[in-house]
């Protein structure tokens, strides 16, 4: 008889870690996701904010001339690069990219974490 009640409590002692397992497992999987929900967030906010300086400095005409910042980490991530091409701004790194759409083809010079200056030049956009 003791040792039938054993068995039971072990079985439901083994039943209570398998759920808590679980548990633990799906919070585990839940918060992965929301890191990586807040990553893309903040990459599509610095993206949209490239292009506008971009589309900014586009329509502002010959002579305009402005600096501005590009965070160097997103939400942990530091080794991203931004590219500008074919009406697009895609900012990449190893698990994703993001974009947004520019005025302009392509401009002259490469964006990078950190200060930037960017220029409009007798219609064309540099960026330093």
């Amino acid at each position: 008889m003791l040792a039938q009640v054993s068995v039971e409590f072990i079985s439901a002692i083994a039943f209570l870690l398998v759920l808590l397992f679980f548990v633990v497992y799906q919070n585990y999987q839940t918060s992965v996701q929301l890191e990586e929900m807040k990553l893309y967030k903040e990459a599509y906010e610095t993206v949209n904010k490239i292009a506008l300086e971009i589309n900014l400095a586009l329509k502002s005409g010959d002579g305009y001339s402005r600096k501005f910042y590009v965070t160097d980490k997103l939400y942990g991530v530091s080794n991203f690069s931004v590219e500008v091409k074919d009406y697009t701004v895609r900012l990449v790194w190893s698990k994703g990219s993001v974009s947004s759409g520019i005025m302009t083809r392509n401009i002259t010079g490469i964006i990078k974490p950190g200060e930037n200056t960017i220029k409009n030049v007798k219609g064309d956009v540099f960026v330093e």
